[in-house]
């Protein structure tokens, strides 16, 4: 490249930076017009007197999309829990009907008389940790957490230390709760698993 060609883009680049129009925040955007060759800065805003602000609001949530603080813990009644339920394979599972729930608790071996719900208000939530080979496992719902339209579970499945004595039995460890959240329309299951000490 030539001195010339470099003289000529170093004074385009310095046309370019001087170009913009200087705005105060607190002041409108004025409407589009062609920018004069100089800057130039807006003055100041003469001071006013401090009026008396409203009380700032929240805004409003866009429609579909839940605010960041909308979960909340939901009541937790327990139905029953089971070390030996004769469900073998693990399962989390969300029951929304009486015939849903009808099946479920006749799977379950040695349950007794099947507790009464109101599925207009209520759902039933059943968590299986399969079957174990020794005592000592058992699972449970530890919490149930409205997020927006859904409903998060959070499950603590507990096993026996290394070196604990146990039984020497199949077991097959089931949790039922029921929650008040018919409305759900989606749900999702978190699994932690913890070791009991001897």
């Amino acid at each position: 490249m030539t001195g010339r060609s470099l003289s000529f883009l170093a004074l385009l680049s310095t046309a370019a930076c001087g170009s913009g129009r200087l705005v105060p925040a607190d002041t409108a955007e004025p409407s589009y017009a062609a920018p004069s060759s100089t800057p130039v800065a807006e003055p100041a805003p003469a001071a006013q007197p401090a009026a008396q602000a409203p009380a700032a609001q929240p805004a409003p949530a866009a429609a579909g999309y839940a605010p960041y603080d909308s979960s909340s813990s939901i009541g937790i009644r327990r139905v029953g829990q089971w070390s030996t339920s004769g469900i073998t394979t693990p399962a989390r599972l969300v029951i929304r009907d009486d015939n849903a729930y009808a099946r479920f608790w006749s799977s379950l071996a040695d349950a007794g008389s099947r507790p009464s719900v109101d599925f207009t208000r209520d759902l039933v939530i059943a968590v299986a940790a399969g079957q174990q080979s020794t005592g000592g496992h058992s699972i449970a719902i530890e919490r149930v957490t409205r997020v927006g339209q859904g409903l998060a579970v959070e499950v603590v499945e507990t096993v026996p230390g290394p070196g604990c004595t146990t039984t020497q039995a199949l077991t097959q460890p089931v949790d039922v709760v029921v929650v008040a959240a018919a409305d759900a329309k989606t749900w999702s299951f978190s699994d932690r698993t913890v070791t009991r000490g001897c």
